[in-house]
């Protein structure tokens, strides 16, 4: 009998052995019954475990799995697609909580970059900060007047478009085996395709050719267009750096953060 432990899960004989989790049975039920079966199919069940059957991930180039990964996610939220009943209150929470972010970002780094540029001799991370700033101040821009459309355009819907979405996306969750699959559903929501998009992109989806991702992923579910705007807001927002005691560390964090930035402008414009 062989056994091995990977990522908290135990592999014994070909069988994957997760505590039990009732939702996710639950979902698993669900989703068999809207036609999706890109998860690991469960073997048996008792008051404590859960065996699923162990997928054999094939090594393929970081681009083409990917492609196969965002084409299991769209048909992931195609398949469980519906509408639902919203009142108008979410739209205003969701729009007050955008805002009160975008004006702290604003000015966070308004006072950030005033303290940098009073410096008489920059440090190199400071530098690096200074000859980028505009496309922090760029971003926050966008994503203030496109908030302000996105509202404009959903204040008065009584619906919201939502799906199944896995809410912990990466290709670490993807395996590419005799076919497309998605594990460790643990996580997952009732919500609007959005947030699984923009959770990935976050994650990792920017260092990705992340405009093509999205063009497949259309080609299954077409995003309305209130959906894309709310994803590029949110792609849109900068993350916030913090200065820490290692310079070298600081130059890596705003190399980073700038990585991302000029990713989501790419995306965006």
């Amino acid at each position: 009998m062989s056994k091995k432990y990977k990522n908290n899960v135990i592999i014994e004989d070909n069988v994957v052995l997760k505590k039990r989790n009732d939702r996710v049975l639950e979902l698993y039920d669900y989703l068999e019954t809207r036609g999706f079966e890109n998860y690991p199919k469960i073997e048996s069940s008792d008051n404590n475990t859960i065996k699923t059957e162990y997928i054999e991930s094939k090594k393929y180039h970081e681009v083409i799995k990917g492609v196969e990964f965002i084409k299991t996610v769209s048909m992931l939220h195609y398949k469980t697609i519906f509408y639902k009943d919203v009142s108008k209150n979410k739209y205003r929470k969701i729009y007050d909580k955008l805002y009160n972010n975008i004006e702290y970002l604003k000015k966070y780094y308004e006072d950030m970059i005033s303290k940098i540029e009073e410096e008489i001799f920059m440090s190199p991370s400071h530098y690096l900060f200074a000859r980028n700033y505009t496309a922090i101040d760029s971003s926050l821009k966008y994503a203030s007047s496109t908030l302000k459309k996105w509202f404009k355009k959903v204040e008065n819907k009584s619906k919201e478009r939502v799906c199944i979405i896995h809410n912990n996306l990466s290709l670490d969750h993807f395996i590419r085996g005799d076919k497309n699959y998605l594990i460790s559903f643990d996580n997952y929501l009732v919500d609007t395709p959005v947030l699984d998009l923009y959770k990935f992109y976050k994650k990792e989806g920017f260092k990705l050719d992340f405009n093509y991702l999205l063009n497949i992923y259309n080609e299954n579910l077409s995003l309305l267009e209130e959906e894309r705007m709310l994803l590029n807001i949110l792609i849109s927002i900068p993350p916030k750096i913090i200065d820490v005691e290692n310079e070298y560390m600081n130059c890596i964090n705003i190399k980073n953060a700038f990585n991302y930035i000029y990713s989501g402008m790419n995306i965006v414009n």
